[in-house]
C-alpha cells in the first residue's frame, strides 16, 4: 500500500517527535536550608568573636584605669609619708587639709593635687568606680612604719544578669595591671590576693568588707612598702648626699661641725655671690667681700710691733710679729694703723712702734 499523498501544492506530512520534558532551575529545599545553616553558624561565631574583643579590650582599659590611679597613690605616699606615718593630715601652704579624709582620698582629691589629670575619668570602662583606703602599720610611727594603699573597686565584677563573679573578666584585668593587681576571689572571700601579696578583707577594723569579685590595685612597691628610699624625712640618720645645690627659706642650724670644702686663695678676685664663705689652703675661713677673697674674721687682723733697730723683736729677744701671719705685717686686706710708739733712741731698748691690722 502505496503512502498517501498530498493534495497539490500542501507539504508532505510527517510524523512528530515525541515531547521533551523541561528541566526546572534552582536550588532544591535541603541545599537552601543547608545554607541558611552554615551563613547563620558564621554570623553567630563572628558576633561572638566581636564580643569577646570588645570584652577584652574593656578588661585592658580597666587595668590601665586602675593602675593610673595606683601610680598616683603611691606618689601620694610618697610626698606626704611623714604626716601619713604619724597619722596627721596633709597640709598645704597655708596649713588646710589636702584631704576630707587622709586615708581614703578620692579621685577629685588626687585630680586636684596634679597625682591625676584634670580629666580623668571617675569610672572604669567596665563601668565601675574606685574606692581608695590607705592603712598604717601598727608600729607606726615607730621604725618601721608601713603604708598600704589599696585602691578597690567600688563594686564587684559580676556576670551579665546575675551575682555571679566574672572570673574571666577578673583575671583579664588583673593581667593588665603589671602584677600589681588581685582582687577578693569566690574561693577565699575573707582575703584580697594578689600575686605577690594578700590583705585581710576587710583590711582594717572598721573598713567596709568588700564582695566576692571585688578587684583591687596594691599602691606599693619592694618588699612590702612604698619605694620611700629616695626621699628624705624627718629624723632622718641617713646622709642624704646630694650632688647638687640646696636652698633654705629659714636658717640653718648645726648640731656638730660645718666644714667648707670650697678652697681660695685670701686676696684673690671672687666671682662668688658677696658673703659667701670658702677655705684656703692653710685653713683659715674666708668669705667674699667686695669682690676679694678676706679672711672671715671680723675686722681684726692682728697686731705686731716694729723696733729700731731690732726689727721684729723685743730688745729682750721675744717675736713680736702678728700671730695671724707669722711676720710683722697684716694679712692680706687689711691695713696696718699705728696705736703705740717709745722707747729710748739710744741703748739696748731701742724705738718700738706698735701696730694693729684693721679693715
Amino acid at each position: 500500500m502505496s503512502a498517501p499523498r498530498c493534495a497539490p501544492g500542501k507539504p508532505a506530512w510527517r510524523p512528530r517527535p515525541p515531547a521533551v520534558r523541561r528541566r526546572q532551575g534552582g536550588f532544591s529545599l535541603i541545599g537552601m536550608a543547608l545554607a541558611l545553616a552554615i551563613a547563620t553558624a558564621v554570623a553567630i561565631w563572628a558576633s561572638n568573636e566581636v564580643v569577646h574583643r570588645i570584652e577584652a579590650s574593656a578588661a585592658r582599659s580597666t587595668g590601665v584605669w586602675m593602675t593610673q590611679i595606683r601610680l598616683a597613690v603611691t606618689q601620694m605616699l610618697s610626698r606626704h609619708a611623714e604626716a601619713l606615718s604619724e597619722g596627721k593630715p596633709p597640709l598645704d601652704g597655708e596649713g588646710q587639709p589636702l584631704f576630707a579624709q587622709a586615708l581614703r582620698p578620692s579621685l577629685a582629691e588626687l585630680r586636684a593635687q596634679g597625682l591625676l589629670p584634670t580629666d580623668f575619668p571617675n569610672q572604669s570602662a567596665l563601668g565601675f568606680g574606685a574606692d581608695i583606703h590607705i592603712a598604717r602599720s601598727q608600729t607606726c610611727p615607730g621604725d618601721p612604719c608601713r603604708l598600704d594603699g589599696i585602691v578597690y573597686a567600688d563594686k564587684p565584677l559580676l556576670k551579665k544578669g546575675s551575682q555571679v563573679p566574672d572570673e574571666v573578666a577578673m583575671a583579664s584585668v588583673v593581667a593588665s595591671t603589671d602584677g600589681y593587681g588581685g582582687a577578693v576571689w569566690p574561693q577565699a572571700p575573707a582575703q584580697l590576693r594578689g600575686a605577690a601579696y594578700g590583705f585581710p578583707n576587710p583590711l582594717a577594723a572598721g573598713a567596709p568588707t568588700h564582695a566576692p569579685g571585688t578587684l583591687a590595685l596594691w599602691a606599693g612597691a619592694g618588699a612590702g612598702v612604698p619605694d620611700l628610699s629616695g626621699y628624705v624625712k624627718m629624723r632622718d640618720t641617713r646622709d642624704p648626699d646630694l650632688q647638687g645645690g640646696l636652698t633654705v627659706a629659714g636658717s640653718v642650724e648645726a648640731g656638730g661641725y660645718v666644714n667648707v670644702g670650697a678652697r681660695e686663695v685670701p686676696g684673690h678676685a671672687c666671682g662668688a655671690q658677696p658673703g659667701a664663705l670658702a677655705k684656703s689652703a692653710a685653713g683659715q675661713l674666708l668669705s667674699c667681700e667686695s669682690g676679694v677673697w678676706m679672711q672671715a674674721s671680723g675686722g681684726f687682723g692682728g697686731a705686731f710691733s716694729v723696733n729700731y733697730p731690732l726689727g721684729c723683736f723685743h730688745y729682750t729677744g721675744i717675736s713680736t710679729a702678728n700671730p695671724r701671719t707669722g711676720q710683722c705685717a697684716c694679712p692680706t686686706g687689711y691695713e696696718s694703723v699705728v696705736v703705740s710708739s717709745g722707747g729710748v733712741w739710744k741703748g739696748t731698748e731701742g724705738w718700738t712702734i706698735g701696730y694693729v691690722c684693721v679693715r
